[in-house]
This record gives C-alpha cells, sequence and structure tokens, in this order.
C-alpha cells in the first residue's frame, strides 16, 4: 500500500511535464572523471540507482527508484490524488531520461509520456515547469547487527 502510494504521487508531479529537455548547467555532470563515453555513462549510471524523495514541494509526496535493470517506480501523492508509475530510465550526456509505460485502462491521470532531469550532486532535478522540488538521494539504512 506505500508502495502504491508512492507511485502515486510521482505520477501527479511529473504528469507536468513535456518532452523539451531542460537547460544543462556547466556544473552537470562535471564530478564524473574523464573516461571513454561508454565507460563515463556506465559508471555515472551505477552511481544513480537507488531511492530518491521529493524534498521543496510543500503537501506533497513523492519519490522515485532507479533499478539497476533500467526500470524504474514512480509515486505522487498531493491531497486525495495518489498515482503509481514506473517505466524504464537511461543516462546519457549527463542527463536522466524517464520514460514511463502508459496508465492502465480506466486510470484517471493522463500519460506522463517522458521526463528529462539534470544531475546536481546526487539529487535529481526535474524541469522547472514541473516546479521547485529536488529529487533527493536517499541515504542507505545501515545494516542490522
Amino acid at each position: 500500500m506505500a508502495s502504491q502510494l508512492i507511485n502515486s504521487v510521482m505520477a501527479s508531479i511529473l504528469a507536468f511535464s513535456g518532452s523539451d529537455s531542460p537547460e544543462i548547467s556547466e556544473e552537470a555532470g562535471s564530478d564524473i572523471v574523464q573516461a571513454s563515453p561508454d565507460a563515463q555513462d556506465h559508471d555515472a549510471s551505477q552511481k544513480l540507482l537507488g531511492r530518491y524523495y521529493l524534498r521543496g514541494v510543500m503537501e506533497t509526496a513523492s519519490g522515485l527508484q532507479l533499478s539497476e535493470d533500467g526500470s524504474f517506480q514512480w509515486y505522487l501523492s498531493v491531497g486525495a490524488l495518489d498515482i503509481i508509475s514506473g517505466g524504464s530510465w537511461s543516462f546519457e550526456d549527463g542527463l536522466v531520461t524517464l520514460i514511463y509505460d502508459p496508465p492502465k485502462e480506466g486510470a484517471r491521470y493522463d500519460p506522463i509520456g517522458t521526463v528529462i532531469m539534470k544531475i546536481d550532486g546526487e539529487n535529481l532535478v526535474p524541469p522547472e515547469k514541473m516546479g521547485r522540488g529536488v529529487y533527493v538521494k536517499a541515504k542507505p539504512r545501515p545494516e542490522s547487527e
């Protein structure tokens, strides 16, 4: 049930996105060691794996999980709106691209489509037209003793 809530929140936030690419700051990807493009993208994409939580948007909960198999899960919860979605993700040229699966028949929200996010340190920054929030990477939980 919690994962459904998380996925719900993510879809609503991304529903306002389009296919336009955000402007890329000079800092984006600047902390990556120079290597061949394929090795560079692979190493950087491995660092992106994990969970992210939305910060900076009042009364909104959202989360994103990037998995090693190229899939992602996303949720968004705003007021009475809860959206859970997922799809595939990729990393190229310092940008993370999320391609959402089409909504299931009877879903109460429009298709989200594609969202392109900039990388800011360990965080993911959605396009400006989606608001001011930032997806902050979650710290791993300490292992049980």
